[in-house]
């Protein structure tokens, strides 16, 4: 088994290049959805909630990787401001389904050329080989299981 690599005193840590990457890409979709009222956050919920299919709460928060108490409060945010709607599941009484509302989908629709320009604004500069490359390496270290502190 070969050594782990030294890191160059110069070279940036993995975990601070994702941040950056993070922070850049969030920071270029505020730019097209934030004049519209809508922060990122929403645009998130409002995307997956697009199809018409509606969502409970826990498959909302997996869809959009969010944490089931973020999930919650940013729903009864986004309730507030009619973008979405709760309903009871008819074939199950205790469970809410959450749908997008007229005027959500009316955001997405004007939202969605802008959001989709920048989308390929990034994979036109990477090229797609390259764009499908960094996908599936971000959706493997997504999936991968969270080590505890310390495991080997």
């Amino acid at each position: 088994m070969t050594p782990p690599r030294k890191r160059s005193e110069r070279e940036p840590s993995l975990h601070s290049l994702l941040y950056q990457a993070s922070r850049r890409a969030i920071a270029d979709l505020q730019r097209v959805v934030g004049p519209e009222g809508v922060p990122v956050e929403f645009w998130r919920v409002l995307e997956v909630l697009a199809d018409e299919k509606g969502r409970s709460m826990s498959e909302l928060a997996k869809a959009t990787g969010m944490r089931m108490p973020a999930t919650s409060k940013l729903i009864d945010r986004m309730v507030e401001a009619a973008l979405v709607q709760r309903s009871i599941d008819p074939a199950d009484q205790r469970r809410v389904v959450l749908h997008i509302s007229d005027f959500g989908l009316r955001k997405v629709q004007a939202l969605r050329g802008g959001v989709e320009h920048g989308r390929s604004r990034i994979e036109s500069r990477l090229g797609a080989p390259r764009e499908r490359q960094l996908r599936r390496l971000l959706q493997e270290f997504i999936d991968a299981p969270m080590q505890p502190p310390g495991a080997g």
